[in-house]
């Protein structure tokens, strides 16, 4: 069995949005998911030099195909 991804946003003002928390690497097969409210808070903890932050969410796949994927 093999598990494959395609991300395909629903709308063309929903690519810039997903990029904010969604990364497709079809080199490495990975998707990686960040929360969002979670990444705004990282970015204002680092300005501070606080050490909160929360990794993101690393899947593999056989293959991975981002929005921008030809059929």
């Amino acid at each position: 069995v093999k598990v494959m991804v395609r991300v395909c946003p629903s709308s063309p003002a929903s690519t810039a949005e997903s990029s904010s928390f969604l990364n497709v690497d079809s080199r490495k097969k990975q998707v990686t998911i960040m929360d969002p409210a979670t990444n705004s808070q990282q970015n204002q903890a680092q300005k501070r030099g606080s050490s909160n932050q929360v990794p993101p969410k690393m899947f593999a796949f056989d293959a991975a195909f981002s929005h921008d994927a030809s059929q």
